[in-house]
Protein backbone atom coordinates (compact mmCIF):
# COMPACT_ATOMS: atom_id res chain seq x y z
CA UNK A 1 0.00 0.00 0.00
CA UNK A 2 0.89 3.66 -0.17
CA UNK A 3 0.96 4.83 3.44
CA UNK A 4 1.30 8.35 4.83
CA UNK A 5 2.82 9.04 8.24
CA UNK A 6 2.44 12.52 9.71
CA UNK A 7 4.87 13.20 12.55
CA UNK A 8 8.36 11.74 12.29
CA UNK A 9 9.27 11.13 15.92
CA UNK A 10 9.93 7.77 17.55
CA UNK A 11 6.46 6.37 16.84
CA UNK A 12 6.27 7.69 13.30
CA UNK A 13 9.71 6.52 12.25
CA UNK A 14 9.45 3.13 13.95
CA UNK A 15 6.09 2.57 12.28
CA UNK A 16 7.52 3.73 8.97
CA UNK A 17 10.62 1.55 8.83
CA UNK A 18 8.73 -1.57 9.93
CA UNK A 19 6.04 -1.07 7.27
CA UNK A 20 8.68 -0.20 4.68
CA UNK A 21 10.32 -3.53 5.49
CA UNK A 22 7.00 -5.16 4.58
CA UNK A 23 7.18 -3.57 1.13
CA UNK A 24 4.79 -0.65 1.59
CA UNK A 25 5.60 2.76 0.12
CA UNK A 26 5.90 5.30 2.92
CA UNK A 27 5.39 9.06 2.63
CA UNK A 28 6.73 10.68 5.80
CA UNK A 29 5.49 14.20 6.51
CA UNK A 30 6.79 16.59 9.15
CA UNK A 31 6.71 20.38 9.53
CA UNK A 32 10.34 20.41 10.72
CA UNK A 33 12.32 21.15 7.54
CA UNK A 34 15.68 20.29 9.11
CA UNK A 35 14.38 16.89 10.21
CA UNK A 36 13.04 16.19 6.71
CA UNK A 37 16.30 17.28 5.07
CA UNK A 38 18.26 14.98 7.36
CA UNK A 39 15.96 12.05 6.57
CA UNK A 40 16.31 12.76 2.86
CA UNK A 41 20.03 12.22 3.43
CA UNK A 42 19.31 8.96 5.28
CA UNK A 43 20.04 10.49 8.71
CA UNK A 44 17.75 9.57 11.56
CA UNK A 45 16.99 12.58 13.82
CA UNK A 46 16.86 10.34 16.90
CA UNK A 47 18.81 7.44 18.33
CA UNK A 48 16.83 4.21 18.54
CA UNK A 49 18.45 0.77 18.24
CA UNK A 50 18.20 -0.49 14.65
CA UNK A 51 16.46 2.62 13.31
CA UNK A 52 19.36 4.07 11.31
CA UNK A 53 20.17 0.70 9.77
CA UNK A 54 16.55 0.03 8.73
CA UNK A 55 16.17 3.54 7.37
CA UNK A 56 19.17 2.98 5.10
CA UNK A 57 18.12 -0.55 4.10
CA UNK A 58 14.56 0.38 3.08
CA UNK A 59 15.20 3.96 1.99
CA UNK A 60 13.94 3.09 -1.52
CA UNK A 61 10.45 2.72 -0.05
CA UNK A 62 10.45 6.20 1.52
CA UNK A 63 9.59 9.73 0.50
CA UNK A 64 10.14 12.46 3.09
CA UNK A 65 8.49 15.84 2.73
CA UNK A 66 6.87 18.84 4.38
CA UNK A 67 4.22 18.87 1.66
CA UNK A 68 0.87 17.39 2.72
CA UNK A 69 -0.15 17.37 -0.94
CA UNK A 70 1.88 14.21 -1.50
CA UNK A 71 -0.63 12.35 0.69
CA UNK A 72 -3.45 12.81 -1.82
CA UNK A 73 -3.08 9.32 -3.35
CA UNK A 74 -2.46 7.31 -0.18
CA UNK A 75 -4.43 4.28 0.99
CA UNK A 76 -4.19 5.29 4.63
CA UNK A 77 -2.51 7.98 6.72
CA UNK A 78 -1.16 7.55 10.25
CA UNK A 79 -1.27 10.50 12.64
CA UNK A 80 1.75 10.17 14.93
CA UNK A 81 2.23 13.73 16.19
CA UNK A 82 2.88 14.54 19.84
CA UNK A 83 0.12 15.17 22.38
CA UNK A 84 1.81 17.06 25.24
CA UNK A 85 0.18 18.16 28.47
CA UNK A 86 -0.14 21.87 29.12
CA UNK A 87 -1.16 22.93 32.62
CA UNK A 88 -1.95 19.29 33.38
CA UNK A 89 -4.33 18.83 30.45
CA UNK A 90 -3.72 17.12 27.13
CA UNK A 91 -3.09 19.41 24.17
CA UNK A 92 -4.71 18.01 21.02
CA UNK A 93 -3.98 20.98 18.80
CA UNK A 94 -1.36 19.13 16.74
CA UNK A 95 -3.74 16.23 16.07
CA UNK A 96 -6.57 18.53 14.99
CA UNK A 97 -4.21 20.66 12.86
CA UNK A 98 -3.19 17.49 10.99
CA UNK A 99 -6.84 16.49 10.61
CA UNK A 100 -7.66 19.88 9.04
CA UNK A 101 -4.75 19.56 6.61
CA UNK A 102 -5.82 16.03 5.70
CA UNK A 103 -9.41 17.17 5.11
CA UNK A 104 -8.16 19.50 2.37
CA UNK A 105 -5.77 16.92 0.89
CA UNK A 106 -8.04 13.87 1.00
CA UNK A 107 -11.26 15.47 -0.33
CA UNK A 108 -11.35 13.22 -3.38
CA UNK A 109 -9.69 10.25 -1.74
CA UNK A 110 -11.19 7.63 0.57
CA UNK A 111 -7.93 7.07 2.45
CA UNK A 112 -8.39 5.84 6.02
CA UNK A 113 -7.03 8.10 8.75
CA UNK A 114 -5.36 6.09 11.53
CA UNK A 115 -4.63 7.74 14.89
CA UNK A 116 -1.54 6.33 16.60
CA UNK A 117 -0.92 9.39 18.78
CA UNK A 118 -2.00 8.96 22.40
CA UNK A 119 -5.32 10.79 22.68
CA UNK A 120 -8.11 10.96 25.24
CA UNK A 121 -11.45 9.26 24.53
CA UNK A 122 -13.60 11.21 22.09
CA UNK A 123 -10.70 12.40 19.92
CA UNK A 124 -11.22 9.95 17.03
CA UNK A 125 -14.86 11.02 16.91
CA UNK A 126 -13.81 14.66 16.58
CA UNK A 127 -11.18 13.83 13.95
CA UNK A 128 -13.90 12.03 11.97
CA UNK A 129 -16.04 15.19 12.07
CA UNK A 130 -13.11 17.15 10.64
CA UNK A 131 -11.74 14.84 7.94
CA UNK A 132 -15.03 13.12 6.95
CA UNK A 133 -12.99 10.03 5.89
CA UNK A 134 -13.08 6.80 7.91
CA UNK A 135 -11.04 7.00 11.10
CA UNK A 136 -9.42 4.14 13.01
CA UNK A 137 -7.87 4.38 16.48
CA UNK A 138 -4.75 2.17 16.53
CA UNK A 139 -2.77 3.13 19.66
CA UNK A 140 0.91 2.26 19.95
CA UNK A 141 2.43 0.42 22.90
CA UNK A 142 6.09 0.64 21.97
CA UNK A 143 8.87 1.42 24.42
CA UNK A 144 11.59 3.89 23.53
CA UNK A 145 14.84 1.97 23.38
CA UNK A 146 13.09 -1.02 21.80
CA UNK A 147 10.62 0.77 19.51
CA UNK A 148 11.32 -1.28 16.39
CA UNK A 149 11.24 -4.60 18.24
CA UNK A 150 7.94 -3.64 19.87
CA UNK A 151 6.44 -2.50 16.57
CA UNK A 152 7.35 -5.80 14.90
CA UNK A 153 6.43 -7.97 17.90
CA UNK A 154 3.62 -6.24 19.83
CA UNK A 155 1.81 -7.90 22.73
CA UNK A 156 -1.47 -6.98 21.03
CA UNK A 157 -2.92 -4.88 18.25
CA UNK A 158 -5.82 -2.65 19.32
CA UNK A 159 -8.16 -1.42 16.60
CA UNK A 160 -10.96 0.98 17.39
CA UNK A 161 -13.30 1.68 14.52
CA UNK A 162 -16.86 2.60 13.68
CA UNK A 163 -16.60 1.21 10.16
CA UNK A 164 -15.83 -2.53 10.10
CA UNK A 165 -14.17 -2.48 6.68
CA UNK A 166 -11.79 0.29 7.74
CA UNK A 167 -10.89 -1.69 10.84
CA UNK A 168 -10.36 -4.81 8.75
CA UNK A 169 -7.88 -3.01 6.48
CA UNK A 170 -5.81 -1.84 9.43
CA UNK A 171 -6.00 -5.30 11.02
CA UNK A 172 -4.68 -6.87 7.80
CA UNK A 173 -1.87 -4.33 7.68
CA UNK A 174 -0.51 -5.63 10.99
CA UNK A 175 -1.24 -9.32 10.33
CA UNK A 176 2.47 -10.01 9.80
CA UNK A 177 3.09 -9.43 13.52
CA UNK A 178 0.95 -12.48 14.43
CA UNK A 179 -0.18 -10.54 17.51
CA UNK A 180 -3.63 -11.03 19.06
CA UNK A 181 -6.09 -8.39 17.90
CA UNK A 182 -8.54 -6.51 20.09
CA UNK A 183 -11.40 -4.94 18.13
CA UNK A 184 -12.98 -2.08 20.02
CA UNK A 185 -14.90 1.16 19.75
CA UNK A 186 -13.01 4.42 19.31
CA UNK A 187 -13.41 5.30 22.98
CA UNK A 188 -12.40 1.85 24.19
CA UNK A 189 -9.23 1.89 22.08
CA UNK A 190 -8.30 5.35 23.33
CA UNK A 191 -8.97 4.35 26.95
CA UNK A 192 -6.93 1.13 26.65
CA UNK A 193 -3.78 3.15 25.98
CA UNK A 194 -4.24 5.34 29.05
CA UNK A 195 -5.22 2.44 31.28
CA UNK A 196 -2.08 0.53 30.24
CA UNK A 197 0.35 3.40 30.83
CA UNK A 198 -1.32 4.41 34.10
CA UNK A 199 -1.14 0.86 35.44
CA UNK A 200 2.57 0.58 34.62
CA UNK A 201 3.25 3.93 36.29
CA UNK A 202 1.34 2.76 39.38
CA UNK A 203 3.37 -0.46 39.46
CA UNK A 204 6.67 1.43 39.46
CA UNK A 205 5.51 3.85 42.14
CA UNK A 206 4.30 0.94 44.25
CA UNK A 207 7.69 -0.79 44.30
CA UNK A 208 9.35 2.57 45.00
CA UNK A 209 7.21 2.94 48.12
CA UNK A 210 8.22 -0.56 49.20
CA UNK A 211 11.83 0.51 48.56
CA UNK A 212 11.36 3.43 50.97
CA UNK A 213 10.43 1.01 53.75
CA UNK A 214 13.30 -1.36 52.92
CA UNK A 215 15.78 1.49 53.34
CA UNK A 216 14.70 1.81 56.99
CA UNK A 217 15.24 -1.87 57.75
CA UNK A 218 18.40 -3.77 58.58
CA UNK A 219 19.58 -6.18 55.86
CA UNK A 220 16.57 -5.64 53.60
CA UNK A 221 16.89 -5.27 49.83
CA UNK A 222 13.95 -4.28 47.63
CA UNK A 223 15.37 -6.25 44.67
CA UNK A 224 14.84 -9.48 46.62
CA UNK A 225 11.29 -8.41 47.50
CA UNK A 226 10.55 -7.52 43.86
CA UNK A 227 11.94 -10.80 42.56
CA UNK A 228 9.80 -12.82 44.95
CA UNK A 229 6.51 -11.04 44.37
CA UNK A 230 7.19 -10.93 40.62
CA UNK A 231 7.13 -14.72 40.54
CA UNK A 232 3.43 -14.53 41.31
CA UNK A 233 1.78 -14.80 37.86
CA UNK A 234 -0.88 -12.36 38.97
CA UNK A 235 1.79 -9.71 39.55
CA UNK A 236 4.60 -10.56 37.04
CA UNK A 237 8.16 -9.22 37.34
CA UNK A 238 7.83 -6.44 34.78
CA UNK A 239 8.03 -2.80 35.92
CA UNK A 240 8.94 -3.82 39.46
CA UNK A 241 12.34 -2.10 39.31
CA UNK A 242 12.79 0.39 42.14
CA UNK A 243 14.64 3.55 41.22
CA UNK A 244 14.56 7.32 41.18
CA UNK A 245 11.27 7.50 39.30
CA UNK A 246 9.75 7.43 35.85
CA UNK A 247 10.05 10.10 33.20
CA UNK A 248 10.05 10.29 29.42
CA UNK A 249 7.56 11.28 26.77
CA UNK A 250 4.71 9.00 27.93
CA UNK A 251 4.14 8.31 31.61
CA UNK A 252 4.34 11.89 32.96
CA UNK A 253 2.04 13.42 30.35
CA UNK A 254 -0.32 10.44 30.06
CA UNK A 255 -0.94 10.08 33.79
CA UNK A 256 -1.60 13.81 34.10
CA UNK A 257 -3.85 13.78 31.03
CA UNK A 258 -6.06 10.91 32.19
CA UNK A 259 -6.33 12.35 35.73
CA UNK A 260 -7.50 15.73 34.39
CA UNK A 261 -9.76 14.07 31.80
CA UNK A 262 -11.42 11.96 34.51
CA UNK A 263 -11.77 14.99 36.77
CA UNK A 264 -13.62 16.85 34.01
CA UNK A 265 -16.04 13.90 33.96
CA UNK A 266 -16.53 14.21 37.71
CA UNK A 267 -14.32 11.23 38.61
CA UNK A 268 -11.15 10.98 40.71
CA UNK A 269 -8.37 8.57 39.77
CA UNK A 270 -6.97 8.44 43.30
CA UNK A 271 -4.50 5.60 42.67
CA UNK A 272 -3.03 7.27 39.59
CA UNK A 273 -2.81 10.58 41.47
CA UNK A 274 -0.95 8.81 44.28
CA UNK A 275 1.48 7.27 41.77
CA UNK A 276 2.26 10.74 40.40
CA UNK A 277 2.82 12.07 43.93
CA UNK A 278 5.18 9.20 44.81
CA UNK A 279 7.11 9.76 41.60
CA UNK A 280 7.50 13.47 42.25
CA UNK A 281 9.09 12.72 45.64
CA UNK A 282 11.84 10.43 44.33
CA UNK A 283 14.45 13.12 43.70
CA UNK A 284 14.14 14.43 47.26
CA UNK A 285 15.11 11.01 48.58
CA UNK A 286 18.23 10.88 46.41
CA UNK A 287 19.25 14.36 47.54
CA UNK A 288 18.73 13.25 51.14
CA UNK A 289 21.06 10.28 50.53
CA UNK A 290 23.62 12.63 49.04
CA UNK A 291 23.53 14.97 52.02
CA UNK A 292 24.27 11.96 54.20
CA UNK A 293 27.63 11.82 52.41
CA UNK A 294 28.55 15.45 51.69
CA UNK A 295 26.89 18.84 52.06
CA UNK A 296 28.82 20.41 49.17
CA UNK A 297 31.22 19.34 46.46
CA UNK A 298 31.36 17.71 43.01
CA UNK A 299 28.70 15.27 41.86
CA UNK A 300 28.96 13.03 38.80
CA UNK A 301 25.57 12.04 37.36
CA UNK A 302 25.78 8.97 35.15
CA UNK A 303 22.98 9.10 32.59
CA UNK A 304 20.88 12.03 31.39
CA UNK A 305 18.50 10.20 29.00
CA UNK A 306 15.19 9.29 30.64
CA UNK A 307 15.97 5.60 30.04
CA UNK A 308 18.72 3.53 28.40
CA UNK A 309 19.04 2.94 24.63
CA UNK A 310 17.64 6.34 23.69
CA UNK A 311 18.91 9.90 23.44
CA UNK A 312 15.53 11.25 24.59
CA UNK A 313 15.73 13.55 27.62
CA UNK A 314 12.08 14.61 27.75
CA UNK A 315 10.90 14.66 31.37
CA UNK A 316 14.15 12.94 32.31
CA UNK A 317 14.39 12.34 36.05
CA UNK A 318 18.17 12.62 35.69
CA UNK A 319 17.84 16.19 34.39
CA UNK A 320 15.44 17.10 37.18
CA UNK A 321 17.97 15.68 39.62
CA UNK A 322 20.77 17.74 38.08
CA UNK A 323 18.71 20.94 38.36
CA UNK A 324 17.90 20.17 41.99
CA UNK A 325 21.54 19.44 42.84
CA UNK A 326 22.65 22.72 41.29
CA UNK A 327 19.98 24.61 43.24
CA UNK A 328 21.38 22.98 46.40
CA UNK A 329 24.84 24.36 45.59
CA UNK A 330 26.53 21.20 44.28
CA UNK A 331 28.81 21.32 41.23
CA UNK A 332 27.54 18.80 38.68
CA UNK A 333 29.18 17.02 35.76
CA UNK A 334 27.44 14.34 33.72
CA UNK A 335 28.01 11.54 31.24
CA UNK A 336 25.63 9.67 28.93
CA UNK A 337 26.45 7.28 26.07
CA UNK A 338 23.97 8.95 23.68
CA UNK A 339 22.09 11.89 25.19
CA UNK A 340 23.39 15.41 25.79
CA UNK A 341 22.22 18.32 27.92
CA UNK A 342 23.10 21.93 28.68
CA UNK A 343 22.07 21.50 32.32
CA UNK A 344 25.52 20.17 33.31
CA UNK A 345 29.00 19.97 31.88
CA UNK A 346 29.17 16.79 29.79
CA UNK A 347 32.44 14.84 30.08
CA UNK A 348 33.67 11.31 29.41
CA UNK A 349 32.86 8.45 31.76
CA UNK A 350 36.30 8.20 33.36
CA UNK A 351 36.58 11.98 33.68
CA UNK A 352 33.15 12.20 35.30
CA UNK A 353 34.12 9.64 37.95
CA UNK A 354 37.56 11.20 38.51
CA UNK A 355 36.18 14.68 39.17
CA UNK A 356 33.43 13.54 41.49
CA UNK A 357 33.20 13.33 45.25
CA UNK A 358 29.92 11.46 44.78
CA UNK A 359 28.74 9.42 41.79
CA UNK A 360 25.00 8.99 41.21
CA UNK A 361 23.72 6.44 38.70
CA UNK A 362 20.60 8.03 37.21
CA UNK A 363 20.03 5.96 34.03
CA UNK A 364 20.49 2.18 33.84
CA UNK A 365 22.71 1.98 30.75
CA UNK A 366 24.49 -1.38 30.34
CA UNK A 367 27.74 0.60 30.19
CA UNK A 368 27.31 1.46 33.87
CA UNK A 369 27.01 -2.16 34.98
CA UNK A 370 30.21 -3.64 36.37
CA UNK A 371 31.70 -0.27 37.36
CA UNK A 372 32.23 -1.34 40.96
CA UNK A 373 36.05 -1.37 40.74
CA UNK A 374 36.21 1.99 38.96
CA UNK A 375 34.04 3.54 41.65
CA UNK A 376 36.28 2.41 44.50
CA UNK A 377 37.14 5.29 46.81
CA UNK A 378 34.13 7.37 45.76
CA UNK A 379 30.84 7.91 47.51
CA UNK A 380 28.23 6.20 45.32
CA UNK A 381 24.44 6.34 45.10
CA UNK A 382 22.91 3.66 42.90
CA UNK A 383 19.62 5.21 41.80
CA UNK A 384 18.82 2.37 39.40
CA UNK A 385 20.03 -0.72 41.27
CA UNK A 386 22.52 -1.95 38.67
CA UNK A 387 25.58 -2.33 40.91
CA UNK A 388 26.43 -5.30 43.13
CA UNK A 389 26.26 -4.05 46.75
CA UNK A 390 28.58 -6.86 47.90
CA UNK A 391 31.37 -5.35 45.74
CA UNK A 392 30.94 -1.82 47.08
CA UNK A 393 32.50 -0.14 50.13
CA UNK A 394 29.63 -0.24 52.62
CA UNK A 395 30.41 3.05 54.35
CA UNK A 396 30.54 4.85 50.98
CA UNK A 397 27.58 3.22 49.22
CA UNK A 398 23.85 3.85 49.23
CA UNK A 399 21.21 2.44 46.89
CA UNK A 400 17.49 2.84 46.39
CA UNK A 401 15.64 0.24 48.46
CA UNK A 402 18.74 -1.08 50.23
CA UNK A 403 18.62 -1.19 54.03
CA UNK A 404 21.54 -0.20 56.22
Amino acid sequence: MKIGIVGLGVVGLATGVVLAEQGHKIIGVDIDQNKVKGLECKRSPIYEPGLQEMLERYFHNFTFTTDYGLLSNTDLVFITVSTPTIDGKIYLGYVFDVAKRLRDVLKRNDAIVVIKSTVVPGTARKVKEIVKNDVVSNPEFLREGSAILDTKNPDRIVIGSENKEAGDLVENLWKFTNAPVIRATWEEAEMIKYAANSFLAVKISFINEIANVCEKLKDCDVTVIAKAIGMDKRISPYFLNAGIGWGGSCFPKDTQAIVSFARDLGEELKIVEAAIKVNNERIKRVVSMLKGFIKEGNVCVLGVAFKPNTDDTRESVALKLIKTLKSEGYKVVAYDPKAITNEAKMVGLDECIRIADVVIIATEWDEFKGLEEKLRGKFVIDGRRILDPSKMEKEKFKAVGLGE
